[in-house]
Parts: C-alpha cells; structure tokens; sequence
C-alpha cells in the first residue's frame, strides 16, 4: 500500500507541494522521454564550437591558451553575449502607466550572455573535465563581479538547461546568464521569506536547514568538506535537489577557486548519480545568490537548485503553483545515495 499523500511547504518561500506516491501507478499513454543523448538532433555546424566564432558576438570573458587572439580559436570556455537576447542593454526608459495605472510597462533592459562550458562538442556536463566544470563555476564569479559593476543592474540570473525538455536548443554545453534591473519574484520570495524566519529566530533558514539535514540524513545524498547536497522538502519535481555551501555566504561572489573545484566535483557526483537512477533526464539548474552589490545578509544563504524534468507539469502546476510529485524526496534521496561508489556516499 503506497503511503499517503502530503501537502509540503517550502521551509523558505512557503511554496506549497504535494507529495503523492499513488500517482505513480496512474496509467501513462504518452510516449516516454529519450535520453537526452538521442535528442539534440541539432545540425552543423554547431556556433558554439571552435572555427565558428564569427557566429556569436565578442566575447566578453575567455580562458584560452596564451597568446591566442580573442574571438578565435584556442580557448576553453568562452562567455559572449546572446545572439538572440531576451533583454538589451541598449534599450531604456521608464515605467508606462497605461489604462489608469493598472498596467505597468517598461523597457526590456538587461544584459543576456552565455557560457559556452567547453570547446568539445559535448551536450551532457557531466562529461566535462573536472577542471572544466571548475572554470564554468569561475565564470560564473567573474561575471557576477563583472555585472554588479553596472548600477542599473539589480540581479544577474545564472541558469542551465540540459535536454530539450528542459529548454535547451543547441546541444553543446553552455550556461545562461540574464541580468535584470529587477529583483526575480522567485528570489524575492526566498529574501522576504528568509529575513522574516531570521527576525524570529536570530538564524539563517538555509543554515537551519543543513543542520537539521545533516542530523536527519535522509535527505542526504551527498557531501563534501565545505558542501552539502540535498533532497528538497518541497519538490516540484521529483529528484529535485539542492546543494549550499555548510558555511554562511549570501554572494556567490565570494567563492574561492577551491570552493569552486569543490562545487564543481559535489554536483557532478549527483548528477551522475541522476543519471544511472533516472536515464538521463533533461534538467535546468538555477544559482540563487543575493542581489548583485548587496552587503553579506545575515538571513540569505546562495544555493544551487537542480530540476529534472521527470514529470510535466499541467493544471494544478501552472495554473497555481501547487506541484504534485510521485516520488518523495526521502525515498529519492536513497536511491540517489544507492548508485553512488561507496567512498563517495555520505557517512552517518
């Protein structure tokens, strides 16, 4: 007899999820997901590959080989901005009040840029090298300071979507970066959510949280010296993980190169471990860090967010923001932990 269902709430934002393991036994008639290697079917040549340079904009951050010309061949990750932006920095203006001031408008403004992870043509991150996966968290800093000198800017949202139905459209392995003159709902959400629980208590959620994972366990799937790797509480899609630094660290910014390779080396490890338990499913990961200039907050803690797109989401999802998964986290966790080698699975 399968448990019975759960309404969880984010212990962060108060988002609200259910958990429902009957659901898993409802019959499908949809065709399954692929793995995501059978379905990049992209076509060459491939813009983000070397020889093809000319087919993005300059770039505006490269680790390359000494001596190497910019925007040419010989480089190992390069950062440029989007050929087909979502924002420009270009545009400007202030808000429209428009119909007696119920609808808002404003300029698209904002800088959109990309990571192009590797020179390889490889679509799965986990086959970068672990020096590479280190210099994609790098880049990630660089821009973050990079950006932050722009005071127009408020947020620079770092993501990545691997697989097709997570909304990747080019197979070759690049994150993105969208810098906004907004603070996101999502991440004022966690802020206003976050300052609150620390008014009552004097502590950080998200520190909270590791505790009392780590004294639990069954969430764990993983850990490293300085991070930790989590099932989430409240998932929106099952197997959805987290991982944060087990130190206090509201900016992202402050990231060592140490801590970089750490990172790099903990969320591999789990997503390999995604991998084997659910046949390469697509997946987005998002970095939530603080509001780009802010001092260290007492209340925020950065964290990386990883969603496999196990599920689709329909009426309930989309129409109020009350997702419903089929597998619990504690169960998700252990099946994670089950494929990792036994030197790499947490201890206690």
């Amino acid at each position: 007899m399968s448990p019975e269902p759960e309404f969880r709430r984010d212990p962060v934002c108060g988002r609200w999820a259910v958990v429902a393991p009957e659901r898993s036994h409802r019959p499908i008639t949809l065709e399954g997901v692929e793995p995501r290697h059978r379905r990049n079917g992209e076509r060459r040549p491939c813009p983000f590959c070397p020889g093809q340079e000319h087919d993005t904009p300059d770039e505006v951050l490269a680790y390359r080989d000494p001596g190497s010309p910019p925007d040419g061949p010989g480089w190992h990750l390069r950062v440029v901005p989007n050929k087909f932006p979502a924002v420009r920095p270009d545009v400007g203006g202030a808000f429209c009040a428009v119909g007696g001031m119920v609808f808002l408008t404003t300029p698209g403004f904002g800088r959109a840029e990309v990571v192009i992870e590797c020179a390889e043509h490889l679509a799965d991150p986990t086959a970068l090298s672990p020096q590479q996966l280190t210099d994609v968290f790098r880049a990630y800093r660089a821009r973050l300071v990079a950006l932050a000198d722009d005071s127009r800017l408020a947020y620079a949202a770092v993501f990545k979507n691997v697989g097709a139905e997570a909304g990747a459209s080019l197979g070759h392995t690049h994150s993105q970066i969208i810098a906004l003159p907004i603070v996101p709902d999502a991440i004022e959400a966690e802020l206003l959510g976050a300052e609150a629980f620390h008014a009552r208590t004097g502590r950080c959620v998200f520190c909270d949280l590791a505790a009392r994972e780590l004294a639990a366990g069954e969430r764990v799937v993983a850990r490293s010296e300085n991070f930790l790797a989590v099932t989430a509480f409240a998932p929106r899609y099952a197997y959805e993980f987290w991982v944060l630094p087990l130190a206090h660290s509201a900016r992202y910014e402050a990231i060592t190169d140490a801590l970089a390779s750490e990172l790099a080396g903990l969320i591999r490890r789990v997503l390999v471990a995604l991998d084997g338990v659910r046949a390469e499913p697509a997946y987005n990961w998002f970095l939530h860090t603080a509001p780009l200039r802010s001092p260290e907050l007492p209340h925020y803690h950065w964290h990386i967010e990883v969603l496999p797109r196990t599920a689709r989401p329909a009426g309930l999802e989309w129409g109020y923001g009350c997702f419903i998964t089929t597998v619990s986290p504690e169960h998700a966790a252990a099946e994670l932990r089950g494929v990792l080698p036994p030197d790499q699975r947490p201890v206690g």
